[in-house]
C-alpha cells in the first residue's frame, strides 16, 4: 500500500534533485541496512512526499534476460492521462516531472536488473485480452485496466492467481486492494506503489480555504485540518458546515448561481456511504461474501448519508446541473459541477485527485485545499477514500504466460513497486502545487487519502446495478426509499453475486 511518508527539504532550483532509493528495514525477512542504489527524485519547492523507505530491495541480487522486455498492455493516454506514462517514457513530454521520474527510474531497472518495458497502450486493455486468450496468443506479460473491467475476467480464468507467484505481503502493494478485489481466497489482481493510476482515480474532499476562512460560524470550528487529524471530520461535522454557508442566489432560487455546502453526484451517494466505512458488499471470518446493506449500522450510515445528499439547499449534484450553464455543458452534469467549484459556488467538492491537477490551470480566484472523505463518527478508526471503479486501475498476469516465464515477470513487478518512489514523489509535485501556494497540510491530507484507499467490491463487480442503489434512492428527495428500493432487487442481487462466486471458485 502507498504508505506515504513525508520528507522536507530545502528549496531547490532545479525538478530533480538527487535521492536514495535507501533502506532503514531490510525486507521479506532481512536485516536491516542500506541500499546503495540512486535515481533523481522531484524537487517539491519546499517539501517532498512520497512513499517510506521499504528497505533494501529483497530481489536485488536477481537480474533478467534484456533479450526479453516486459510486456504491458495498459490505458491509452485519451482514456487516462498516466496510463502510458506511468510505465514509459514519453519523448513529447520531455521537461514534465513525471516524465523525467519514469525515464530514471526505468533507466535504473534496465542498468541494474536487465529489466526492460515495452508498453502497449490500447482504450480497453481487458477487451484485448479477452481475444488473445481465447486464440492462445501470449503477447502480453501484464494488464492495466480499470478495476470494474478487470474482475469480469477473474471467473473466466484469464489470469494467473497471484499468491504463489508474486509475494503480496511487502508494503508496496495495497493490501486492502487485493483482498478486496477478490471472491475467495486466491488473489489475481493487484495494485500499489507501482503504479499511479489508483491514487488518480482516489475520491476525496476539495474545499474552498477562502470560504471557510472568512465565514464567522464556519471559523469557529477551528482549523480543518486538525479536526482531521484529531478523527473528528464526520458527516455530521461535515452536513453542519454545508448549512453554515448554502444560500439561494439574488433571486432567491437554487439552482447553478446559488452557493453550496456540498457540490456531488449521484455515485457521491456510495462514496459517502464508503467513506462511513461502509460497504455493498462484505466478508466474514472465512472468507464468504455476505450483503451488507440492511445490517444495522449500513442503514444508520444511509440515514445520514440520505438526508445530506438529497438536501437540495445544501447539496447539489451533476445530474441536476446538465444543461443549468451557459457557458459550459457535459453529458452527465460533471462539467457544469466544476465550474460551479470554480465560481466559488461550493465549500466541498467530492471528487477525485484528477480534478486536484486540472484546477491548477484554472485560474481561481480562491485557495482550495485536500482533505478526505468523512467518517461516519468520531469512533470510526480511519478514513476511507474510495476509489473511482470505471478508472481507478489494477494489474494482472494473463494465463498466456507461461509458467516457465512467471519468475520473471514477478521480480519485475517487484521491482516496479519498490524502485517506484520517485515516480510517485513527481506525481505529488504535479498534484500538489496548488496554483502558487505549496501546503503541508493538503500533501498530509493526501497521505491520509491515499493510505485509506477503500473498495467497495459489491459496486466494483456491479451485481444487478448494485452499484447504483444508493445514487437512485437519494434521488427521491421526499422520502429515503432504500428498505423498499433493497427489496425489489436483492434476490437478483443475490443470484448474480452467487454465480460469480460460482465461476470464480470452478475457475
Amino acid at each position: 500500500m502507498k504508505k506515504q511518508a513525508r520528507v522536507f527539504c530545502f528549496l531547490l532550483a532545479t525538478l530533480l534533485c538527487a535521492s536514495l532509493f535507501v533502506a532503514c528495514n531490510g525486507g521479506e525477512g532481512g536485516e536491516s541496512s542500506q541500499t546503495s542504489q540512486s535515481v533523481s527524485a522531484p524537487a517539491n519547492d519546499g517539501f517532498t512526499y512520497g512513499p517510506a523507505d521499504y528497505g533494501e530491495f529483497p530481489y536485488k541480487d536477481q537480474s533478467i534476460s534484456q533479450d526479453e522486455p516486459i510486456r504491458i498492455l495498459c490505458v491509452e493516454t485519451d482514456r487516462h492521462k498516466y496510463g502510458v506514462q506511468q510505465f514509459s517514457y514519453i519523448e513529447e513530454l520531455e521537461g514534465n516531472t513525471i516524465n523525467s521520474a519514469v525515464q530514471e527510474r526505468n533507466n535504473f531497472l534496465s542498468e541494474n536488473y536487465g529489466i526492460e518495458f515495452e508498453v502497449t497502450p490500447v482504450k480497453y486493455p481487458t477487451d484485448e485480452v479477452m481475444l488473445l486468450i481465447t486464440g492462445g496468443n501470449d503477447e502480453y506479460d501484464i494488464i492495466s485496466d480499470s478495476v470494474d473491467r478487470l474482475v469480469k475476467g477473474i471467473s473466466e480464468n484469464y489470469y494467473w492467481a497471484l499468491d504463489d507467484i508474486v509475494n503480496l505481503s511487502h508494503p508496496w502493494w495495497d493490501k486492502q486492494a487485493i483482498e478486496s478485489l477478490s471472491l475467495g481466497n486466491d488473489h489475481y489482481i493487484i495494485t500499489g506503489d507501482a503504479i499511479l493510476t489508483d491514487d488518480d482515480n482516489t475520491y476525496l474532499t476539495l474545499y474552498n480555504k477562502d470560504m471557510y476562512k472568512t465565514n464567522a460560524a464556519l471559523s469557529e470550528n477551528g482549523d480543518i485540518y486538525q479536526i482531521v487529524r484529531d478523527g473528528d471530520f464526520t458527516i455530521d461535522l461535515y452536513y453542519e458546515m454545508c448549512r453554515q454557508v448554502s444560500k439561494p442566489d439574488e433571486n432567491g432560487a437554487w439552482g447553478i448561481n446559488a452557493t453550496y455546502g456540498n457540490l456531488s453526484h449521484a455515485y457521491g451517494a456510495t462514496v459517502m456511504m464508503n467513506g462511513c466505512d461502509v460497504s455493498t458488499v462484505k466478508k466474514d471470518e472465512n472468507g464468504e461474501l455476505y450483503l451488507n446493506v440492511m445490517t444495522e449500522s449500513s442503514v444508520k450510515a444511509f440515514d445520514k448519508v440520505y438526508e445530506l445528499m438529497s438536501d437540495t439547499q445544501n447539496t447539489t449534484r451533476a445530474e441536476l446541473l446538465i444543461g443549468k450553464s451557459p457557458t459550459v455543458s457535459s453529458q452527465y452534469g460533471f462539467a457544469e459541477l466544476e465550474e460551479m467549484f470554480v465560481n466559488g459556488k461550493g465549500l466541498f467538492y467530492n471528487t477525485t485527485s484528477t480534478s486536484v491537477s486540472i484546477l491548477k490551470s484554472a485560474n481561481l480566484e480562491f485557495e482550495f485545499g485536500v482533505l478526505p472523505i468523512p467518517k461516519y463518527n468520531k469512533e470510526q478508526e480511519n478514513y476511507c477514500c474510495t476509489v473511482n471503479r470505471y478508472q481507478s486501475t489494477g494489474l494482472v498476469i494473463p494465463t498466456t504466460v507461461p509458467e516457465s516465464r512467471l519468475d520473471e515477470v514477478a521480480f519485475a513487478l517487484q521491482a516496479l513497486g519498490f524502485y517506484n518512489a520517485d515516480v510517485i514523489r513527481a506525481y505529488y509535485q504535479t498534484t500538489l502545487q496548488l496554483q502558487a501556494v505549496q501546503s503541508d497540510d493538503d500533501a498530509e491530507m493526501l497521505d491520509i487519502v491515499y493510505n485509506n484507499r477503500f473498495y467497495d467490491i459489491g459496486a466494483i463487480y456491479e451485481w444487478d446495478k448494485l452499484v447504483n442503489l444508493y445514487g437512485n434512492v437519494i434521488s427521491n428527495s421526499a422520502a429515503n426509499t432504500l428498505v423498499s428500493t433493497w427489496e425489489s432487487m436483492e434476490d437478483a442481487v443475490e443470484t448474480a453475486m452467487k454465480q460469480a462466486v460460482d465461476a470464480y471458485n470452478n475457475a
